[in-house]
């Protein structure tokens, strides 16, 4: 029942706190701690009697092993050589004019809020910002300065869990679903016809897949771009959303650590304008924040699950066929992984040269905390992710001081996870800094 009601995750954590890191969860299917999980099953070097630990097909939506999410080996180092340059380090700074724009119409709206007193459902906040961002950043060549929300729901994301709501919710998920699919493949359509860059040499995502070697050959081939962008920019919208939802609520429960981060970034800028990607990444106390969010909130609740080819996991032996699960929230809630795993610590990701620094965390077993998946096929957008936050929150906590209304201190109980978090209204109070 605990799959169906999405408290799953937190069940799995409580048998491998009783029974240990690899336990039985249904025919044919168990799950692993990640500690043994994600170095014996996602890694490069994971192998077995029959060959590699591959991807459950159709696990995610009927189809999904056309596309990067669970295409076959050969197929994904296809599909992912050419995607690698487009979440480039070098291609986000190339974007960081288009998404500090977005950022910049998103702050107007909250400080419109602040100035009226308004409080702001922050999980309608960061979802609307995070699913319109992906859109922007690969169609901006088509849209230029318009700023629209396309995508607020994916076939493989939503339509499964509306299911279990009711058929008036299912109806209306596919019908939405099926909207924004044919709008994102337009969009698609539209701008491969432009060719990689626009008549304005507007450059975006999409620029990286469209270009062209010495031969005239694509980087990617149309067929796997129309495929392929519903699942980019929905992985790109959704996850990232539920991580700054879940910011918002820690800090808004802990005070002192949002203190320290907020004197730390107002001490680091003088100005808004010198919040950047790269300012942003020295700021240690930001980071280990962001990180402990993640670990506390994974918000992929569950890994995509791995097909056993008959290997030895953990020191026992799992036949072939067998799918192997891994949660992330049953993973970094494990005592044995982290110490105080039910607190908001950022000390234990702080370098010992760091003020901050706590030696009681000194042993958390940090290589098991993998919230963007592991190996080769790992999410090829985590440094974007990374890069959207750190300046998200940096401008956010620079320009209002906030808190969260009273009475939601427990709120992150009544949330239900399945592949994605099915988040209640979280209701934030933002008050424009003063000075």
């Amino acid at each position: 029942m605990s799959n169906v009601d999405g408290t799953f995750p937190r069940e799995v954590s409580r048998l491998h706190k009783q029974f240990g890191p690899i336990i039985r969860v249904g025919p044919n299917r168990i799950a692993v701690d990640g500690s043994i999980g994600y170095p014996e099953v996602y890694s490069l070097k994971a192998k077995g009697l029959a060959g590699t630990f591959d991807k459950v097909s159709d696990y995610a939506f009927q189809g999904d092993n056309m596309t990067i999410l669970a295409a076959p080996n050969e197929t994904h180092r296809r599909l992912r050589r050419p995607l690698a340059h487009s979440f480039s380090d070098g291609a986000i700074r190339e974007q960081e004019g288009i998404i500090e724009k977005h950022v910049n119409m998103l702050l107007e709206q909250l400080t419109r809020k602040a100035e009226l007193g308004e409080t702001v459902d922050i999980v309608k906040c960061p979802d609307q910002y995070f699913s319109d961002s992906p859109v922007i950043n690969f169609f901006e060549s088509i849209l230029g300065n318009s700023y629209n929300r396309f995508l607020t729901s994916y076939p493989y994301l939503n339509i499964p869990f509306s299911m279990i709501l009711g058929r008036k919710q299912v109806v209306r998920a596919m019908n939405k679903n099926m909207e924004n699919t044919v709008l994102t493949q337009e969009l698609t359509k539209k701008r491969i016809e432009m060719g990689e860059e626009s008549k304005t040499g507007q450059r975006d995502f999409m620029s990286h897949m469209l270009k062209k070697n010495r031969e005239g050959e694509q980087a990617m081939p149309n067929e796997d771009i129309m495929l392929n962008s519903v699942i980019l920019i929905g992985a790109g919208s959704e996850t990232t959303a539920s991580a700054m939802t879940f910011f918002f609520y820690i800090t808004g429960i802990n005070n002192a650590q949002k203190q320290i981060l907020q004197d730390e970034i107002r001490s680091t800028f003088t100005d808004e304008s010198e919040i950047n990607m790269v300012n942003c990444g020295q700021i240690s106390y930001l980071q280990a924040c962001i990180e402990e969010t993640l670990r506390m909130f994974p918000p992929a609740a569950e890994t995509p699950p791995r097909m056993s080819p008959g290997a030895n996991i953990g020191g026992k032996f799992i036949p072939s066929g067998t799918i192997i699960h891994v949660y992330p929230w049953a993973t970094f809630r494990n005592p044995e992984n982290f110490t105080d795993p039910d607190s908001f610590r950022p000390e234990r990701w702080l370098p010992p040269t760091h003020p901050r620094y706590d030696a009681r965390y000194a042993k958390d077993n940090l290589a098991c905390f993998k919230p963007f998946s592991h190996g080769p096929r790992d999410c090829i957008g985590k440094n974007l992710a990374y890069n959207e936050m750190r300046v998200l929150i940096s401008r956010l906590l620079f320009r209002f001081d906030y808190e969260s209304l009273p009475g939601q201190e427990t709120w992150h109980n009544n949330q239900r996870a399945y592949l994605i978090w099915i988040k209640n209204p979280l209701n934030v109070r933002f008050t424009v800094r003063k000075n």
